[in-house]
Formats: C-alpha cells, sequence, structure tokens
C-alpha cells in the first residue's frame, strides 16, 4: 500500500459515501479492477490522500509517451466496461442503489488525475466535484518594441551542412560498432530458479496466461478448414448440428489443457507463486490471483472447472499479465498457452515490443497448439521461447520446457 498524493484543498465531507463505493467495487471485483481507483483516507490534519494497493512509481498521463498514454487509456475502458456489466447486473437484481452508486463511476476520466502505475491505471479524485479555477487577472500590455535593424547572417547556411556531416559520421560510426551495441544491450538470461545457486535470490513471479477462447472447445485433431468454419459458423449452430459435434467430440483442447496444467502445477518449485488470467471474450481478462504452494490443489480445481467461449485477447492479455509483474528490478516470468493469434483486432507484437523495451528481465513463452504462427512474435521480442505441438503427449511435454524457469525438475547446467 503506498500514498499517491495529498490532497489538502479537496473536501472530507462525504468521505465515508466513496468509502461504501470502494468497498463495493472491492466486494465484486478482482483487483486488476478495484485497484483502478484510488482510497480515499484522512491523513495527518484533517487532509484527505489518495492510497494504492499497486507498486511502483505513480507517473501522471501527461508525463507519459503517447503510445503508453493509448494503453493506459485502453485499460481504463476496459475497466470502466466491467463497472458498466457489473452496474447493470445488479439493476437487474433489484438493487437500484448500488447500480447507480457504480454509475456514478462511469465516464471518460480526468487527465489531470490519471496515473498509471507499471502500465495499470489509477484515478485519484474520483467522486468529487471538480475544481473551478480561478479567472486568471489580464496583464498589462506592453508599448511595443521597435525591431532592431536586420543583420546579414551566414550561421543558418553553414549549420545546415555541418549538421548533415555530423549525423552521417554517427551513422557510420553506429553501423561499424553494432555488434558492440547488440552485445551491450543484449537482455539478461533469466537463470532456472532451481539453479539458482544466489541464497539471497529472489524467486521469479510467474503468471500463465491460459486461453479459454471459444476455440479451445474443438477436438485437437481439427483441420484448419475444419476450424475456420467452426469460428465463423459453427460454434453458433445448435449443438446436434453433426458436423459441430464432430469437431466438438472426443479430447477437446481444453481438455488437454487443463490435463497438462494439472501435470505441470504439480511440478512447480516450492517457493513459486503462480497468477493465472484466462479470458472473457474481447472485452475483458479474468484475474484468478496468485496462488501458493499451499493453495495449488485450488488451482488445479479451479482450472478443471474452466469453459471456452469468447474471442481471443492475446494484446490485451498479455498486457494485463505484464502489469501485474515486475520484470525491471525482479525476474518474471509469463507462460501463454494458446490456439492461434490475436482475434480481437489488436496487435500483440507491437505490445510485446513495447513490453520488451519497458520490462527487459520479464520472459514470455508461448505454448501454441494450432497451425497459427502469429503469436511467434510474442516469445521472439522478450526473448522467450516458442513451442508447438498438435497432440496430448506433446502438449504436457511442451507445457513442461515451457516453464523450466520455475520447475522444480529443472535441468541444470
Amino acid at each position: 500500500m503506498q500514498r499517491v498524493i495529498r490532497d489538502p484543498e479537496a473536501s472530507q465531507d462525504g468521505l465515508a459515501a466513496l468509502e461504501g463505493k470502494v468497498a463495493l467495487i472491492r466486494q465484486h471485483f478482482p483487483p486488476s479492477v478495484a485497484n483502478l481507483y484510488a482510497i480515499p483516507r484522512q491523513g495527518s490534519g484533517g487532509v484527505l490522500e489518495w492510497w494504492s494497493e499497486l507498486t511502483g512509481q505513480p507517473l501522471r498521463y501527461h508525463e507519459l509517451k503517447p503510445a503508453e498514454q493509448q494503453a493506459l487509456l485502453d485499460k481504463y475502458r476496459q475497466r470502466q466496461e466491467s463497472v458498466t456489466h457489473l452496474a447493470d447486473a445488479l439493476q437487474a437484481r433489484g438493487q437500484g442503489n448500488e447500480a447507480l452508486a457504480l454509475r456514478s463511476l462511469v465516464g471518460s476520466p480526468d487527465l489531470n488525475n490519471l496515473y498509471s502505475l507499471n502500465g495499470a491505471p489509477l484515478v485519484v479524485r474520483w467522486g468529487l466535484a471538480p475544481r473551478v479555477a480561478a479567472t486568471p487577472t489580464p496583464a498589462p500590455t506592453a508599448a511595443p518594441v521597435p525591431a532592431p535593424p536586420r543583420r546579414l547572417n551566414l550561421w543558418p547556411w553553414l549549420l545546415g551542412p555541418l549538421l548533415l556531416a555530423l549525423l552521417l559520421g554517427l551513422l557510420w560510426w553506429l553501423w561499424t560498432s553494432r555488434a558492440y551495441w547488440f552485445g551491450l544491450f543484449q537482455r539478461p538470461e533469466i537463470v532456472s530458479y532451481a539453479c539458482q545457486k544466489d541464497p539471497q535470490a529472489l524467486p521469479p513471479e510467474f503468471a500463465v496466461v491460459l486461453d479459454t477462447s471459444g476455440s479451445m472447445n474443438v477436438n485437437m485433431d481439427i483441420s484448419k478448414a475444419d476450424e475456420e468454419w467452426f469460428m465463423e459458423i459453427g460454434q453458433d449452430l445448435p449443438e446436434d448440428n453433426p458436423r459441430r459435434q464432430r469437431l466438438t467430440s472426443g479430447l477437446t483442447r481444453l481438455d488437454v489443457a487443463k490435463q497438462s496444467f494439472a501435470s505441470m502445477v504439480g511440478n512447480l518449485h516450492g517457493d513459486i507463486d503462480m497468477r493465472l488470467i484466462t479470458f472473457a471474450g474481447c472485452d475483458a481478462q479474468v484475474d484468478h490471483g496468485i496462488f501458493g504452494q499451499a493453495q495449488r490443489p485450488a488451482l488445479v480445481g479451479g482450472i478443471s472447472a474452466l469453459r471456452a467461449r469468447g474471442g481471443t485477447p492475446l494484446a490485451s492479455s498479455l498486457e494485463e499479465a505484464s502489469s501485474l509483474v515486475d520484470g525491471r528490478e525482479r525476474d518474471a516470468v509469463i507462460v501463454m498457452f494458446i490456439d492461434g493469434a490475436d482475434g480481437c483486432e489488436k496487435d500483440v507484437c507491437s505490445v510485446s515490443k513495447r513490453i520488451a523495451r519497458e520490462q527487459p528481465r520479464l520472459r514470455v513463452n508461448v505454448v501454441n497448439i494450432s497451425d497459427s504462427d502469429g503469436s511467434d512474435c510474442i516469445a521472439d521480442n522478450t526473448g522467450g521461447r516458442v513451442y508447438a505441438a498438435d497432440n496430448a503427449e506433446q502438449v504436457a511435454s511442451m507445457l513442461r520446457e515451457a516453464t523450466e524457469e520455475v520447475s522444480q525438475t529443472a535441468s541444470c547446467k
């Protein structure tokens, strides 16, 4: 928990109402949504303070680069959609007051009150009346100053060729020394934790993104043509449609994933905590939380109960997972178990490039059980590895290799 700002000009009238909304949000949402709203508290001297459970250095929206601003606004809109859906659900249950309280939190962000903490959006001063800026007193009009007599200046004519020569020299030097720069900026290697010789080393943070899109309902032997038919037409047909029955009978992709994950979880190093993220259509992801060694039976049970439906938000889920690990001061590993490319009109390659720049100690390994190679760039950009599998035995083997960094049976050199 960290304090983001002190707000001495804000009134504490209505603080209880704000706290009630915080409690309502935290009752119904996972941390990924609840942490959108900073927590109001009464600080020393009666000053209103805004706190957050997110870690990292708070950065104002206006301090971010344009691409980072856009990514932050995308996440903000995703969180807002979740709040809107819950408000509609509460209204349908007859809980009108709660629905009204949640709807008061929905709207375009005040960019002056929007922060980024490790890429996650955070809103402060929410629920408060906007401040009215004082009208500035106009400055007195200064008397015009006569312009000095013009002189012939040759510097602009000489500066252009000089800068061009310097630029060409710099480009030549960078090209001839490219091998040096490649070695200097090469991503640091992540040693498997079981092979770590430093007793003070922290275990890497570990997260898994498990594809639960509708295409995971088909069997492992499906052809590319049949898969395209199923996604475009078949999944909307009645379950007794003969072609749909043929494609969804037997061992499905999700069945194989559940079996392989049960084995993988049992093989994790005892010090490793695992976070699980699944899909909920193109508009949201589900953060199931962090599971330590004692909670692994519950984790396996939760995975066995998963159902597949909706689209494939690879880029959004990668953004979500990366925002929940460090990857800067501490090693982090993400494993994405997927069956294709992003199906929600986002560029996962651009997202992974940005993550690679901002989190150099994060590796993303990809286990792909489809014919598509549209997700290979995730591993390529982050220094991870790509594994392909088309049957149950291969899936289990590839998943073991993809989790080598956090396994208790890692092969040490």
